[in-house]
């Protein structure tokens, strides 16, 4: 069989009736960076994954599954297949829990990749794991499955994997708000997600994390979210996101060596601030009192201002209301840190003119991420301008 838009499930079918032994590789138009992988054997799965070793799933499907156990050792030279089994044999599992283990992972993603009507696959006979381990009648899998394959169909209109990553823009929130505050009462499956809370929902949907990495953080199943999530979805709250995020905060154009001004009475704050980004090759200036900033800044011209909320004399959102007036800052991206829990901060932030917010304590790879983002989106809206000056 070509790499060629068909159905895997009819085509399992062929395979089992031609008694044939190889790998089934499924991938799909929309997201075609991963690739389900079905090792058979005639009517019988020995193995299913997908074409890489996926940290994301992987985690999750541990987690539901072995547990308490100690993670396996994954190399780039070795196969999942072939990692997994070097564990099984160092940690000296039984070979019937270690049967369980394989038949579970495989499992999830049999579901995966059936659920698909249309998608791109390709058999390569002879391709085989080593040693044969399990070796389960592909009937008596799908037919107990058959409600989560339909589940799946129905979802990938707007959902096309558990590798999908979300994303809440902050211009949302509201509309996060009112989802979740019209939300009827939970049923004993809704119940574990609808009792997240806002704070949370906030932190794990602005990292654009994949469902399945929510799924791990919050100890759910993936049909559970995506079932809960996908009003959102539908309604555009939410920006679904392919696999492997297009990200302009990865390219070399990006503006390294800007100047980054800081403004927060802390020095404990300034000095992180201050490692984790001239790390990534930026200037930082750093500010402790903010009410004599003004004449600094319009001076130094920082391409981007973090600042804090609660500091002496002046707090952060009347500095940013003042900064929004400057003709010097006005344009200039302002972020403000927040506390964990503080929505109403968020909002007020937002309502002065702050670019974004980060939760302390402060994630070095969020902020440099965030940082990146805001200078690339900036220096585009610039770019725009003098395109059409």
């Amino acid at each position: 069989m070509q790499d060629k838009l068909s159905n895997p499930y009819k085509s399992l079918q062929v395979i089992a009736r031609k008694e044939l032994t190889g790998c089934l590789s499924i991938s799909i138009p929309q997201d075609n960076s991963i690739v389900w992988q079905l090792y058979i054997g005639g009517s019988r799965l020995y193995y299913a994954t997908t074409n890489h070793y996926s940290r994301d799933r992987f985690n999750l499907i541990w987690q539901q599954i072995a547990q308490d156990r100690p993670l396996p050792k994954f190399s780039p030279d070795k196969s999942e297949y072939e990692s997994l089994y070097e564990w099984h044999l160092e940690h000296n599992v039984s070979l019937t829990d270690f049967r369980r283990i394989l038949l579970n992972m495989s499992r999830e993603a049999l579901i995966q990749s059936v659920a698909y009507v249309d998608a791109y696959v390709k058999f390569e006979p002879e391709t085989c794991i080593k040693p044969v381990l399990i070796a389960a009648p592909l009937p008596d899998l799908i037919q107990p499955m058959a409600s989560h394959v339909r589940f799946w169909q129905k979802l990938h209109a707007n959902i096309p994997s558990p590798f999908t990553r979300l994303y809440l823009d902050p211009s949302k929130v509201k509309d996060l708000i009112t989802f979740l505050e019209n939300s009827p009462n939970p049923s004993s499956e809704k119940s574990l997600v609808q009792n997240v809370s806002l704070p949370v929902w906030l932190e794990i949907l602005e990292q654009k994390l994949s469902i399945y990495e929510i799924c791990h953080r919050l100890s759910i199943e993936t049909h559970t979210l995506s079932l809960w999530l996908h009003p959102l979805i539908e309604n555009k709250v939410l920006e679904v996101l392919p696999s492997i995020v297009n990200s302009a905060i990865a390219v070399p154009s990006l503006p390294t060596g800007a100047l980054i001004a800081c403004i927060d009475d802390s020095h404990t704050v300034q000095r992180q601030v201050k490692i984790v980004l001239e790390m990534s090759g930026f200037q930082v200036l750093g500010i402790t009192d903010p009410a004599s900033c003004l004449s600094l800044l319009v001076r130094q011209k920082p391409a981007l201002i973090l600042m804090d909320i609660t500091m002496p004399e002046i707090d952060g959102y009347e500095l940013c209301k003042m900064l929004r007036q400057s003709r010097h800052l006005r344009k200039v991206p302002i972020v403000m840190f927040t506390g964990r829990e503080g929505l109403i901060d968020r909002m007020r932030a937002q309502l002065v003119g702050a670019s974004d917010y980060i939760t302390k304590p402060v994630n070095a790879d969020k902020l440099v991420t965030k940082v990146q983002r805001l200078l690339q989106n900036n220096q585009n809206e610039l770019n725009v301008g003098i395109g059409s000056g």
